[in-house]
């Protein structure tokens, strides 16, 4: 799935249109780009983010940064469980 896709799948996980928007898609790419990194970093192969539960944790990443507070960055339980298992599949 290319960064285009899964801009979309982010897009329609927090409720927003699917349709380009730039004052929305340019903050969701920086954060899409950071989740993505941070599964790298993690373990997750190249291989393991083309898997369908990849979406979901990308997704599920990067609502958990769209919603901090300034000076707060925190993931949920539940993307730390599915990016360990994904990482655990690499």
């Amino acid at each position: 799935m290319t960064d285009a896709d899964l801009l979309i799948e982010c897009k329609i996980g927090l409720g927003y249109s699917s349709d380009v928007n730039e004052a929305i898609d340019k903050p969701l790419k920086q954060k899409l780009l950071a989740v993505k990194s941070y599964l790298r970093g993690a373990g997750v192969s190249e291989e393991s983010l083309q898997d369908p539960l990849a979406v979901g944790v990308i997704v599920m990443g990067v609502s958990d940064l769209w919603e901090v507070k300034s000076g707060e960055v925190k993931f949920s339980p539940a993307f730390f469980t599915l990016a360990y298992q994904l990482a655990v599949r690499s």
